[in-house]
């Protein structure tokens, strides 16, 4: 009988071999294939980014272009402002001109002595409510508090020198709905 155990077994032994080519070759292939793919990788990260830049440069080109178009479109509606601001001074001036022509006439009557003289005039149960003045004819419109009222109101244009001498031909008078009368009165050229 044995009264030995042995546990150690040839097979069980590690090998103890050097590395051997075609390990060497496995390694080294899949180190140049993971170099590889890092590369490939970066390369196409690369290829990404340029295609990126060159859809900005673009974009901004596009962007650059259009901005110049909208300074040239601004630059020609400023210069179309002056245009028009300038057509414009120059309606100014001829109507002023007009104006002048019109006001230096011998025959114009001056509205600011009739208006401050229709002012200073009593105007008990009269509201003047609009004026026309066309050259030497005006037309008067109001209301009155009673029919009485007017005739007694147009006796003080008399006192007033640049309402004496008009003739007033025409006075409609009619009954407003509210209870109140309006009148129109309407006057002819200045008598001689």
């Amino acid at each position: 009988m044995k009264h030995r155990i042995e546990f150690y077994q040839a097979a069980l032994k590690p090998s103890q071999d050097p590395a051997s080519i075609t390990t060497l070759w496995r390694v080294s292939l899949a180190i140049v294939v993971l170099w590889g793919l890092v590369f490939a990788y970066s390369g196409f990260t690369r290829y990404q980014l340029e295609q990126q830049n060159n859809t900005l440069q673009a974009t901004l080109m596009a962007d650059t272009r259009n901005v110049d178009k909208l300074r040239e479109t601004l630059a020609l509606l400023t210069g179309r402002k002056d245009d028009t601001e300038h057509d414009r001074i120059e309606q100014n001036i001829r109507a002023r001109q007009q104006l002048l022509s019109l006001l230096s006439q011998q025959n114009l009557v001056s509205y600011a002595n009739t208006l401050n003289d229709l002012a200073h005039i009593p105007w008990q149960g009269v509201a003047l409510k609009g004026l026309t003045l066309q050259g030497k004819q005006m037309v008067l419109r109001g209301e009155a508090a009673k029919a009485s009222a007017v005739p007694a109101w147009i006796l003080g244009f008399e006192q007033r020198s640049s309402l004496r001498g008009h003739g007033f031909g025409q006075l409609a008078i009619s009954q407003q709905p509210e209870g109140g009368l309006s009148f129109s009165l309407y006057s002819a050229e200045v008598t001689p």
